[in-house]
């Protein structure tokens, strides 16, 4: 399977998007970003618009990249420019468990994020909460990327989903094979 070199994995909170780029781009010697890197600043601060957009247009012009994120204001940069996206397709409750697991994690360990950023109790708790964010949004997103792989809002687009153990296995087994084939030459 043919991936080309500019890759998008989206999907739910939780979904494992930074994970499955951030391996994606060893296996493919590609530069992987994350959207969330690009977006939050220091203090929690969000990157105005104008200013996070032209981040993510410098980037989507490179020859070659692996992107994870799904932020709807630039997905006519990252999709549009994509030759494949790939959807972790999460069901609900896995979504919640990654969601909260993780927060719980990094609020324990105060492991920092993006810019020395760290999840707190409050912030957990607060109309700010990661967790509350996913379960508002994963149908939202859900619907969306089911109405993408069917439309033709972004024809020609190399659309994989991914929606248990078994199509990643499957996915990687391919990956793997590809490159082999590759080396072979």
């Amino acid at each position: 399977m043919n991936l080309g070199r500019k890759i998008l994995v989206v999907g739910a909170n939780g979904s494992g998007k930074t994970t499955f780029g951030k391996k994606l781009s060893k296996v493919l010697n590609i530069d992987h970003y994350e959207l969330d890197n690009i977006f939050w600043k220091p203090d929690w601060q969000e990157s105005k618009n104008d200013e996070f957009r032209a981040k993510v247009d410098e980037i989507t012009q490179i020859d070659s990249w692996i992107i994870d994120g799904n932020y709807s204001r630039n997905q006519d940069l990252t999709i549009g420019r994509a030759d494949s996206i790939v959807w972790l397709d999460v069901p609900y409750y896995k979504m919640l468990y990654r969601v909260t697991k993780r927060s719980l994690y990094r609020i324990i360990t105060q492991k920092p994020l993006w810019h020395n950023n760290r999840e707190s109790f409050g912030k957990l708790f607060s109309k700010d909460s990661i967790i509350l964010f996913a379960m508002r949004t994963y149908g939202r997103k859900n619907t969306k990327y089911k109405r993408l792989v069917s439309g033709n809002e972004y024809p020609g687009k190399n659309w994989i989903r991914i929606t248990n153990s078994r199509d990643e296995k499957k996915f990687w087994e391919e990956q793997s094979a590809d490159i082999k084939s590759l080396r072979s030459f």
